[in-house]
């Protein structure tokens, strides 16, 4: 009787990424890449941790206990959050799902990993800049140069429509109306789409950003908004490096800039703050920066003091009471402790 070889590593990999992740479940292209970053990290490790190629690998390397050295590595040698640590688990998860459901005789390995938990982690507190600090970025930018206009639209863009960065990364001409009313259509997380009105102010640059920087306006609505020297699209990454460029030409001249970590996020996290002092309900902030669920928009009124502190000023203050503690009445400390 002949032994049935091994199930390939290989092939299961290729099938998820090939097939599951793309044509049965239809996932995001950033999800997927997500996925993709988890594997090389996670094959990379386990070809060092058991000494072998990574094509030499099988499923008996990738174990509990080798995916669960993974998971320590992240948080001590790459220095990764617990979220992090999370989200890649969440891809292990997914991917030895999709194997059990096929090979049987990899249940066992796969429940297990499958019953590794998540690390509770308390949500951090979004970092943001205000309203004054966004002006004053916007003002050091060198708006004489076209790469600086282009620049200027860009982070104008991420605060007065909350954009990701991948969102802004992937904003072609054909999503404007730059005729009244303005208005962006945005393609969000899991490819949801929102519409976010503009300013005329706003849609003025754009329509002179194509004209300059893409040689016509709207005749071919593929042409992406931004573009890097090489005439390509600008990635995720790109507008996080035009963001920290005009962000450390300006902390110098502003204290409290320098003392932040700022990324394309920030500017997310400041327009909603920036809609919510301004009176909006927070069902209006959820809509306009494509949150699935409004309890995760409610995390910016955990941070807004400025809006704490007009609800307490608003509010009754606590009468002062003016008789004098019942301790002061009586000078004899220890009697008055006694008396108790």
């Amino acid at each position: 009787m002949t032994t049935p070889p091994a199930p390939r590593l290989g092939h299961y990999v290729q099938a998820f990424f090939g097939d599951y992740l793309t044509a049965q479940r239809d996932l995001s292209p950033n999800t997927v890449l997500s996925y993709r970053d988890t594997f090389k990290l996670f094959l990379a490790f386990a070809a060092r941790r058991h000494r072998k190629e990574v094509a030499e690998l099988g499923f008996a390397e990738l174990g509990p206990a080798t995916v669960l050295a993974f998971l320590a590595d992240l948080e001590t040698s790459r220095k990764s959050s617990v979220r992090t640590r999370n989200a890649r688990l969440a891809g292990l998860h997914t991917f030895f799902r999709y194997v059990a459901a096929h090979e049987p005789p990899l249940l066992d390995l796969c429940q297990r990993i499958s019953a590794i938990p998540v690390k509770k982690a308390p949500p951090p507190l979004p970092v943001y800049v205000d309203y004054a600090e966004v002006t004053h970025i916007l003002g050091a930018i060198d708006r004489s140069t076209p790469l600086g206009r282009r620049d200027y639209l860009l982070l104008r863009l991420l605060f007065e429509t909350g954009a990701r960065a991948e969102e802004i990364a992937r904003m072609q001409a054909s999503a404007f109306r730059l005729s009244a009313p303005y208005q962006v259509r945005i393609l969000g997380k899991g490819r949801k789409e929102r519409l976010c009105p503009l300013r005329a102010r706003t849609a003025l640059l754009i329509r002179g950003h194509l004209r300059e920087h893409a040689g016509r306006e709207l005749a071919a609505p593929d042409v992406p908004l931004f573009v890097g020297a090489r005439g390509e699209a600008l990635t995720r990454h790109g507008v996080l490096r035009v963001v920290q460029r005009h962000v450390r030409r300006a902390s110098p001249t502003l204290s409290t800039l320098a003392a932040k970590r700022v990324g394309a996020h920030t500017f997310r996290h400041a327009a909603a703050i920036h809609l919510l002092r301004s009176g909006n309900a927070l069902p209006v902030v959820r809509s306009w920066l494509g949150h699935v669920s409004v309890v995760t928009t409610d995390h910016y009124t955990e941070i807004d003091l400025e809006t704490k502190r007009r609800a307490l000023e608003a509010s009754e203050p606590v009468p002062a009471s003016r008789s004098r503690p019942s301790w002061k009445k009586n000078p004899d400390l220890l009697a008055w402790l006694e008396a108790l």
